[in-house]
């Protein structure tokens, strides 16, 4: 497909469980050193919560953008997640990304008592929610954020409904590149030309947006080597129903040197459009040597 080259951004989700202020602290703080472009907490009913979570992390430090990837639009009111959305937008002077989805682990929903739906259900939610954020931080009489009409907003999925809800209306379209598959019991990533498809899919949903919006990938692993086949027994887990080859290949695991890894996304960008990549706090020092390589 064919895609501006829009600069490369780096983030990291990280995990806050059985975490410190003082070890929160210094993962945010190594999260800047090791030239991160974002720095996110996650939103699971067993950690912390996101929002004091990343008001500490601006406060930690100085040039990363804070996000939250994602909130679980199901355990929110719209109407105080726009209220919270303002407060936080303000205590990190205008840095904050703000992530959503549809909520996915069903424990979580049979721990808070909020019902788990079906997928569609769920969708609806998140759909509603968005248009209930655009609606009251456009609204005058609604207290402002910093940034205008709103933070922007990270939307991500796989399936057509989620993909082309984010392409129309989100600032970040984020590829997950992983569906569940019953046999499996899991889920497991696609093959990079069911990517391709995905991408020029939301590109075609988007429309005339479609050169204005950033698009992300959530990485599922990081694997610095010299030798890249000696380490697909790492990664196979992700991709048990793909050959060597189609693992290799897939834009949502990183194997090789940090050099390797930096052609690969510059390969990818080219082919998917993706500049955005987030990987998860066990792959922050990896993959660190692929961001000192790329600058």
């Amino acid at each position: 497909m064919s895609a501006p080259r829009a600069p490369f951004r780096f983030g990291v989700v990280l995990v806050s469980e059985a975490c410190s202020r003082a070890e929160w602290v210094a993962k945010c703080r190594r999260a800047e050193e090791l030239g991160y472009d974002v720095v996110s907490a996650c939103e699971h009913v067993n950690l912390p919560s996101p929002f004091p979570s990343v008001i500490l992390a601006a406060e930690a430090t100085e040039r990363p953008r804070i996000g939250i990837y994602v909130l679980n639009t199901s355990f929110h009111n719209p109407t105080l997640l726009a209220r919270d959305v303002v407060t936080v937008d303000q205590f990190v002077e205008g840095r904050l990304e703000l992530g959503l989805g549809t909520g996915y682990v069903e424990w979580e929903f049979q721990k808070t008592g909020i019902p788990f739906g079906t997928p569609g259900s769920r969708v609806d939610r998140l759909e509603t929610t968005i248009g209930e954020l655009q609606r009251l931080l456009s609204d005058p009489e609604h207290p402002k954020s910093v940034q205008r009409p709103h933070p922007p907003m990270l939307v991500g999925g796989h399936g057509n409904r989620v993909l082309r809800l984010a392409a129309r209306n989100a600032e970040i379209v984020s590829f997950v590149g992983a569906q569940y598959r019953p046999e499996y019991g899991r889920m497991v990533i696609a093959p990079a030309e069911e990517m391709v498809e995905r991408a020029e899919f939301a590109r075609r949903a988007a429309g005339s947006r479609a050169d204005e919006i950033e698009y992300n990938i959530l990485s599922k692993a990081t694997v610095i080597t010299k030798d890249r086949r000696s380490a697909l027994d790492q990664v196979r887990r992700f991709a048990p129903h793909l050959d060597d080859e189609q693992i290799l290949g897939a834009p949502t695991v990183s194997i090789g040197t940090p050099q390797q890894i930096a052609e690969q996304l510059r390969e990818n960008r080219e082919v998917y459009g993706i500049n955005y990549i987030t990987v998860m706090e066990p792959a922050m020092e990896a993959f660190g040597k692929v961001i000192e390589a790329m600058r």
